[in-house]
């Protein structure tokens, strides 16, 4: 079973940028996911995820992960997506369509964090099959 934090897929091959304001469906999906994270609702989180985070953490997994990783950071007080990168291959996965988004947020307990959301296309959706904050 993987580990939870290797679960971010950071390392692209092949990557193109896409502009950081374009508010496109992978970015609205990320958008929409992250405001689940801010407001603790960590098991709905979990089933925005695709098939391939729900295959590496279990719903009760990602809920002592995210609780873990997101409470001691206290309240989100900004965020700011800071670029879109698009790729078909990560690391670890299956070649597919991906979508890797990285903002610059501050919280209550930490002024100056990055986090990264990986999405997957899944059909006509967005998915979210990684998440990383430093």
């Amino acid at each position: 079973m993987m580990n939870a934090a290797a679960l971010v897929l950071l390392t692209l091959s092949a990557p193109a940028i896409a502009s950081a304001d374009a508010l496109t469906l992978d970015v609205a999906t990320a958008n929409a996911w992250l405001e689940q994270l801010d407001t603790k609702n960590w098991n709905e989180s979990w089933e925005g995820t695709g098939k391939l985070f729900q295959s590496n953490l279990t719903q009760e997994q990602w809920v002592k992960t995210a609780q873990a990783v997101r409470e001691p950071l206290g309240v989100v007080l900004s965020r700011h997506i800071l670029g879109v990168t698009k790729t078909t291959a990560l690391p670890g996965a299956p070649d597919g369509e991906y979508g890797v988004l990285t903002y610059s947020a501050a919280f209550t307990n930490k002024a100056s964090a990055v986090e990264t959301v990986v999405l997957a296309r899944d059909g006509a959706q967005w998915k979210i099959v990684g998440y990383f904050i430093r």
